[in-house]
């Protein structure tokens, strides 16, 4: 009675008894020959050739399958619906869990697609069609107009399963006997497998119940610890992400203001080198974007300024260096300070004369590169 591996179908579990011994069955294969192989453990006792054995298919688990198998042909008549008739089966999957089906189709399911189908299935369900099964020869079976998986061979004899006037496929899997008894269908996902090739997978039933449940559970605890209803639950968030958009729109000003403070600092404790004002500082934790906030701030403030600043962030060193109009035009640019420091750190980079970047990874040579800066100021000014 237990049902083997096959047609993507999962081999049925249960237990083999005799009189003194519990045989576990965890899967059923198809073995050559016609035979069936049932692998497992003994639970207790043994079992010895020639015994008389009871053998006890696990109905819930059976049953649970048969509702995804089910589901599998309604979700396939729903796909060739909306989609067109040139989806066909490229492979499926059933098992007391969830049923993963594979088709062909050249592009992504919309959501709109995607619910369609979904909703397709779940009425086909609520009709309550009978399930039939019929065993026929292969020529009786193509005059019923019974759909066949596209290059598969198949035996002189074949068993067509049809649901009301929905559905007829060849099939060899288990099913219900209504497809009433699948219960909810929904549709978990749908993605790419191989070019022109989509997979979908869906539960039904209970699993689908079960994961319902839990997601209302969910809304309810994230309601709980907002301090609102679940029905209330999308406009609190929303107001907090209105909050919180407004809280960093603040504290990214109130940091550019510290920084425009820090750069007054450093200008009114720059170095005097040779008519120009040489600022070099390293100020860790700041991205390119602040980094270059600060230096704007310098080089527009003070035309005689030539400003080197460094950042130490994620293990990974930026570089900023600016100049004014006067340290342009006594021959010092920005990109020409970067190009000499940056390799210091294990890096390179460069940019305008008035303004330039670069990076490195090696932390450690920051203060080498900084120190660099004097000398390179005054071999550039002679």
């Amino acid at each position: 009675p237990f049902y083997a591996t096959m047609g993507g179908q999962q081999g049925d579990k249960g237990q083999i008894r005799t009189a003194d011994g519990v045989f576990q069955v965890e899967d059923t294969v198809k073995l050559l020959g016609g035979k069936y192989g049932h692998i497992g453990h003994m639970v207790s006792g043994m079992i010895h050739t020639g015994e008389e054995v009871e053998l006890m298919v696990d109905a819930d688990l059976r049953a649970k399958t048969c509702a995804n198998h089910s589901a599998t042909h309604l979700l396939q008549k729903a796909l060739r619906e909306v989609l067109g008739t040139h989806v066909e089966q490229a492979g499926s999957y059933q098992d007391s869990e969830r049923t993963r089906f594979d088709f062909t189709h050249f592009a992504a399911m919309t959501p709109e697609e995607l619910q369609k189908v979904e909703d397709m299935v779940n009425e086909k369900i609520n009709e309550g069609m009978e399930v039939r099964t019929d065993i026929m020869t292969v020529d009786e079976a193509k005059k019923t107009g019974a759909m066949a998986l596209f290059g598969e061979k198949y035996g002189d004899v074949v068993r067509v399963v049809e649901m009301g006037d929905v559905s007829m496929e060849f099939c060899g899997g288990t099913h219900l006997d209504n497809t009433a008894k699948v219960g909810l269908f929904r549709i978990k996902s749908e993605g790419s497998v191989a070019s022109g090739v989509r997979r979908i997978e869906a539960i039904t039933g209970k699993q689908t119940l079960e994961e319902l449940r839990s997601g209302q559970e969910k809304l309810i605890r994230a309601a709980q610890l907002l301090k609102t209803t679940s029905n209330e639950l999308e406009s609190r968030i929303g107001g907090m992400l209105s909050e919180m958009k407004e809280i960093k729109s603040q504290l990214e000003k109130f940091k550019e203001q510290a920084s425009l403070g820090e750069a007054r600092t450093f200008l009114t404790s720059a170095k005097e080198v040779k008519g120009l004002k040489l600022v070099t500082a390293q100020r860790d934790g700041m991205d390119a974007n602040a980094l270059r906030k600060l230096g704007d701030f310098l080089r527009d403030k003070e035309p005689k300024i030539v400003g080197v600043l460094a950042s130490v962030k994620d293990g990974k060193v930026t570089l900023l260096a600016v100049c004014g109009k006067e340290a342009v035009a006594s021959g010092i640019k920005a990109g020409d300070i970067i190009k000499a420091i940056a390799p210091i750190c294990g890096g390179k980079g460069g940019g305008k004369p008035d303004s330039a970047m670069g990076g490195g990874t090696e932390v450690s040579k920051v203060d080498d590169a900084l120190a660099a800066v004097d000398d390179l100021i005054l071999s550039k000014l002679g």
